[in-house]
């Protein structure tokens, strides 16, 4: 019996433990749950922002717009995956919809802000977010594919591709004639122009080094090049007008002249006399205008007048006077001068005062209308500064009969304004009397 009741001790001990333990533990969490709720009183419970909102949506179905933020490249999330897919929509983008802001997906930013008139940076900021996700933002509009750039245009091509290059001459100041598609005088001239002011061979003829860079970012507006102080021959900015209303005085002498014999190149041009002077500028212009016509098969020039003092003009005008007399025995003096003075310009009034005037013929022949050098030049002159002084058609402007040999240097800046308009020099200058 006693045995049997240190057993009885020993489990009533051992439940009396367990209650212990129980309580303990009872006690200890009714503890916890009142600091949880005196916490809670005292913390408001986090509402679902939007983003966790679309982090639980499935990208596939349509979504609400989403918060602004800026998106760029390296970015990742269901932010871009949804930018990706509201871009494919759109057709701006043909990558996969992995969430990744790659280059792919920069790409397609950078050409929907562009369509949208956006700083086309490739970030999809606020305001790039705004009107992606709004109605008015636009379908992508590809950008026609530009034909293949021709490997050259010269003078006798036509077509959409001169047609192209004669806007882009006229865009940059150079060309301003017709847009007619016909790679004609005008044309090769404007392209000589841009040649010579962006440092490439001015030939004239539009290949793929002028090609390229006449549709680069590179390509300058034309500068208007200050005529040469030869050119000005104390006229200021403009050509000198010399004519019987405009004459020089008698001791009127330009400056820089050089012997032409002794300047130019005689496998390009014979001076017909020794001693034959001209303005080293106009000289320049010249031998540059032959090489090119050198170029193009048109050789055996001849230089038969060039710079005249007043007292030479004086000599000639005399000499073509004594011939009326001689021929015209019943004719006045006055008759007699007046007769002369339709071919042969007063003292004073000579172009070739100016030492900037060439007669230009072909050597043992009087004959140079009709001749292939006399086409060449008329065509080709105003490329290099020349004019043609005098021509039947303004024969009551300038006073003179034509003389298809008369030359005059003006720098091209007015030679091409001057053979675009149709105009002389009288009447490009404002001189002519209405």
């Amino acid at each position: 019996m006693r045995k049997n009741g240190g057993a009885s001790y020993l489990g009533l001990a051992v439940i009396i433990l367990l209650v212990i333990a129980i309580l303990y533990v009872g006690i200890s969490a009714l503890q916890d749950q009142r600091v949880y709720q005196r916490e809670a009183a005292i913390t408001p419970t986090p509402s679902i922002t939007p983003r966790t909102v679309r982090i639980t949506e499935d990208p596939a179905l349509p979504t609400s717009t989403p918060t602004p933020c800026i998106l760029q490249k390296n970015s990742i999330g269901i932010e871009v995956k949804q930018l990706q897919q509201r871009l494919k929509d759109l057709g701006y983008y043909s990558g996969d919809v992995d969430g990744q802001y790659g280059t792919g997906t920069q790409t397609a930013v950078t050409a929907f802000q562009a369509q949208h008139g956006l700083k086309a940076d490739g970030v999809a900021g606020e305001q790039t977010l705004a009107i992606l996700y709004s109605e008015s933002a636009q379908t992508f509009v590809p950008t026609p594919t530009p034909s293949a750039t021709p490997a050259m245009l010269s003078s006798g091509s036509s077509g959409d591709e001169v047609k192209a290059l004669q806007s882009r001459l006229q865009q940059l100041g150079f060309y301003s004639g017709v847009l007619d598609g016909d790679y004609g005088k005008g044309t090769r001239a404007a392209v000589k122009l841009f040649q010579a002011q962006h440092g490439l061979d001015d030939d004239g003829i539009a290949g793929q080094k002028t090609l390229e860079m006449l549709y680069s970012n590179d390509a300058q507006p034309m500068l208007v090049t200050p005529t040469p102080a030869a050119v000005q021959v104390l006229a200021g900015s403009q050509p000198l007008l010399v004519n019987r209303q405009h004459p020089v005085a008698s001791d009127f002498a330009p400056a820089d002249l050089v012997n032409l014999s002794e300047y130019c190149d005689s496998s390009l041009v014979k001076i017909k006399y020794d001693g034959t002077q001209g303005v080293r500028e106009a000289a320049d212009a010249l031998l540059r205008m032959l090489e090119a016509a050198k170029a193009d098969g048109i050789t055996n020039w001849q230089v038969s007048a060039a710079y005249r003092s007043y007292a030479d003009q004086q000599r000639i005008f005399d000499n073509k006077v004594k011939s009326f007399q001689n021929n015209n025995p019943d004719w006045s003096l006055s008759r007699c001068r007046s007769a002369a003075s339709v071919t042969v310009a007063d003292p004073g009034a000579s172009e070739h005062h100016t030492g900037l005037a060439f007669d230009m013929t072909v050597p043992n022949t009087s004959m140079f209308l009709g001749t292939p050098q006399c086409a060449w030049l008329h065509e080709h002159c105003w490329e290099y500064g020349f004019i043609l002084r005098y021509t039947d058609e303004k024969q009551q402007i300038t006073g003179f009969a034509g003389e298809a040999w008369h030359i005059r240097y003006v720098g091209t800046e007015h030679s091409l304004a001057m053979q675009q308009s149709g105009q002389c020099l009288e009447e490009y200058l404002g001189e002519v009397q209405q």
